[in-house]
Order: C-alpha cells, then structure tokens, then sequence
C-alpha cells in the first residue's frame, strides 16, 4: 500500500509526462566527484551519499542524486554556502532543501536533508538493500527498462510498489530480506 507522501506524489505528475531510461553511463561518476568534492572542500565533515540508479550504476533516468545530511536546526549554517555553489534552491521544507541543475549534461537532484524522516529512512534501507541484493538489483533494473517510454506516473507507482514489496516484511521478498537481517 502506498504512503499518502507517495500518493501525493504521484497526483503532481502530469498525466502525459513520458519517462526515459538510458542505460548507466560512466561520466555519471566523475560528475558526482565533482560536486560531492565542492562541497566537502567547504563542509569537510558534511554527509553526502549518491544514491538512485546512478550510485547502483543501472540503467535510469541518467539523473544523479545527491543527498547532504544535517539536523534541520543546523540548515543555516549550510545554506548561504550552498547557494554560493549550486544558486538559490528550488524547494525548502521543514525536513528538506531541494536544489535542481544540470552539471556536464545531468540533471542533478541536490539535496539538503535530515536522516530521521520515514521517507529518508525508507529510501536509505531500500538502497542498502539494492546493493546487497544483485538478485533485487537486477530486477529492479528491468523493472525500469520495462517502463521506457511509458508513463512517468505508472513508472513512479511501480518503483514505490517495487520499494514496499522489499520492504513489507509480509511480502515474500520483505520476509525473506527481514529473516536475512536477523
């Protein structure tokens, strides 16, 4: 069953958007060095993790993501430097700033966010799962390469199906990874 984040979601997004999965590319990787090393060289003991498709190296939108972790209390500190390198931020929630660019023709998700959100902590198990899981992460692959051209919406609903089949430890798959953990 969907979050009602996730139905939320998927009601903003336009009925005739197409997705587009290309396969990994290598430049991908010298990109996120690129912009993990500006921000380190500024916020040395920031957290940064690169996740989605792009850091399990599979096919997807060719789009990086980028996650820096902070207290939401701490966000000040942060945000003048971080306008200073990627320009003013597209959203800011309580939980999240969200910054959108491209850098060496990638479309780059930047975000500023806390660890202790249930939709973080959910994407960060999933993650972690997916690169332990070759069996999972290939099918997860597929599952995008299925959907090329096909609706964005019904791809965003397969891939939250995808996550909570993994994760629903009443799923035959969620049971299983749950039983591994123990």
């Amino acid at each position: 069953m969907l979050t009602k984040d996730e139905k939320d979601f998927l009601n903003k997004i336009p009925r005739d958007k197409i997705v587009n999965v290309s396969p990994f590319d290598n430049r991908i990787t010298r990109t996120v060095n690129e912009i993990v090393a500006s921000i380190n060289k500024i916020f040395p003991d920031l957290e940064i993790k690169h996740m989605g498709a792009s850091a399990l190296k599979i096919s997807g939108q060719n789009d990086i993501d980028i996650y820096a972790f902070s207290k939401p209390s701490d966000f000040n500190k942060y945000l003048p430097n971080l306008v200073k390198l990627f320009d003013a931020p597209l959203h800011q929630h309580k939980t999240f700033i969200e910054w959108k660019f491209k850098r060496n023709g990638f479309d780059i998700e930047l975000y500023l966010s806390t660890k202790d959100s249930e939709t973080m902590k959910r994407q960060l198990t999933v993650f972690r799962i997916l690169s332990k899981n070759d069996k999972l992460l290939n099918e997860y692959r597929k599952l995008k390469e299925d959907m090329n051209g096909k609706s964005f919406r019904e791809y965003q609903r397969k891939k939250y199906e995808f996550y909570h089949k993994i994760l629903d430890t009443n799923s035959p798959i969620g049971s299983t990874i749950q039983n591994e953990r123990s």
